[in-house]
């Protein structure tokens, strides 16, 4: 088929055109049916149409992974360049099915509408005259492997599942360029990349769909309620279908879903808002009600740092090593004595521990030799031999002369000192990156505080370290004085936000 007769025109300019020639598996009829969007499908298909960057957070199975899919080889097909559409999955199996939809779309197609291909197989569709690919990855939870590749679009799916979602998203943007980027997922607990993305919309840049459960036409089942062996509603049920309208028919297919999956997994892959989509019922290490209040601060890179130092002021180095193998990250944080705030943090997963070391040398002296503790299991042992060898001062040393091993009495120790400093409200400003990790930090069986499947503490532990040497050995400042530093503090990050917010055409309010 010729790319400029009234056939393609018309599908270039319109999707829904295109979409009236697909066919989709129908699970409950069990045969193939023509695709007819839902109302859920419409309102993304105008989002993608509108939007560059789309991340959608929704129930399960209500066809949003089958309209992204229509979507993609809609552009892929009408394009006139070779323009390369990815699918990147946590896992191949979901690769493999979003390929095979791209697939089935194409070869349910009337045979005047299939246009040749150069190339057909599990992982690549290519049209042969325009050469515009679609393409699927796998990617195991790490984001390396879209590294050496370069694509015009991407599909994200399972986003909130990766291990290491800040490198993955940077890798994707930087080779998508200003392509389109669609974030596909459920969600998969508070304070990860997916949830500071959902959240932060649209001042950061991303537009957000969101589909609660009870708007999908077909989550309803006949109510039961009041026959034999089916209680009635309950009052926190009542409430519930008063505040969202929903009839008896939703309200009991909401029940029969819950007693087989649980109330929490529930929420999580049928969420009724974005906030319950997030609520996790595991026990939460620092309280949640205080965490959400606290100001954000942006960290792009590897590093955040303060605007300035404040003269005469004591500092404190916390020090969490890792093997620099793209796995943990190694983090280093410096707080100020005076406001017991952040004033350094750097971040990175690449760096070897020999390495991390002439970095700590360099800040030590950079910020009026702090006193510093390193974490010395594992890896931090090299970085302390040779930060002795260079016979660096202020190094912690236990009472009986010792470094610092993390255990789990003493790392509960330090994390709840740092909860009392929160609940005081002695802190309450964070870069992103240590924000989040204190929003997912958990606690284990056995109390210790930590961070869930996926998830990171570094930035979190050298945060705390350094609290800890503070605690040990406080800053001499008096109390006004201390005040009066931790007000001019918050002033400056207030300004910060501000100037991040960029130019707006109301007036700002006047702090």
């Amino acid at each position: 088929m010729r790319l400029d007769n009234p056939v393609m025109n018309r599908f270039r300019e319109d999707p829904r055109a295109f979409f009236k020639f697909l066919y989709v598996f129908d699970k409950e009829a069990g045969k193939v049916v023509p695709f007819v969007l839902n109302d859920e499908q419409e309102i993304l298909l105008d989002a993608l149409l509108e939007h560059n960057r789309v991340v959608v957070c929704k129930a399960r199975q209500i066809g949003c992974s089958t309209l992204i899919r229509a979507y993609f080889l809609w552009k892929t097909y009408v394009s006139v360049e070779p323009e390369t559409s990815v699918i990147l999955s946590y896992t191949r199996d979901s690769a493999d099915h979003l390929h095979s939809m791209d697939k089935g779309f194409y070869l349910a197609l009337p045979k005047p509408l299939q246009r040749k291909l150069s190339k057909q197989s599990s992982r690549t569709l290519t049209f042969k005259d325009t050469k515009a690919t679609l393409r699927s990855f796998t990617a195991g939870g790490k984001a390396g492997s879209t590294r050496s590749f370069t694509f015009t679009s991407a599909h994200i799916s399972e986003f909130a599942f990766f291990d290491d979602q800040d490198d993955l998203l940077a890798n994707v943007v930087a080779s998508a360029g200003e392509g389109q980027i669609v974030i596909e997922t459920t969600p998969n607990g508070p304070g990860d990349k997916y949830h500071e993305l959902v959240i932060g919309s649209p001042g950061n840049g991303w537009h957000v769909c969101f589909f609660p459960w009870h708007k999908h036409a077909k989550y309803k089942k006949k109510s039961q309620f009041g026959h034999p062996n089916v209680p009635n509603m309950d009052d926190n049920e009542l409430k519930i279908q008063k505040d969202n309208g929903l009839s008896k028919a939703q309200m009991y297919w909401r029940r029969t879903q819950i007693s087989t999956m649980g109330i929490e997994k529930f929420k999580r892959e049928y969420p009724s808002s974005i906030d319950e989509a997030f609520m996790t019922n595991s026990k939460m290490f620092y309280p949640t009600d205080i965490i959400d209040t606290c100001t954000i601060l942006p960290f792009k890179g590897k590093v955040w740092e303060d605007d300035e130092q404040i003269i005469g002021d004591r500092y404190y180095m916390g020090v969490d090593v890792a093997l620099g193998t793209g796995k943990d990250y190694s983090a280093i944080v410096i707080i100020s004595g005076t406001t017991l705030q952040p004033a350094y943090i750097y971040r990175d997963n690449t760096i070897l521990p020999e390495v991390l070391a002439e970095k700590i040398w360099e800040l030590y002296h950079e910020y009026n030799e702090p006193r510093t503790i390193v974490e010395a299991d594992g890896p931090g042992y090299t970085v302390l031999y040779r930060l002795k060898e260079w016979r660096l001062k202020n190094l912690y040393k236990g009472k009986t002369g010792k470094d610092w091993y993390t255990r789990g009495e003493n790392k509960l120790k330090i994390f709840d000192h740092v909860r009392s400093l929160l609940c005081n409200e002695m802190i309450d400003t964070f870069p992103q990156p240590l924000w989040s990790e204190m929003r997912n930090c958990q606690t284990s069986t056995k109390g210790i505080p930590g961070h869930g499947k996926g998830g990171n503490d570094d930035v979190l532990m050298a945060f705390c370290l350094a609290q800890w040497f503070a605690y040990l050995e406080p800053t001499p400042t008096f109390t006004q004085t201390r005040q009066s530093m931790i007000e001019k503090f918050k002033s400056k990050a207030r300004a910060r936000r501000i100037r991040a917010m960029g130019p707006i055409p109301y007036k700002r309010k006047e702090y």
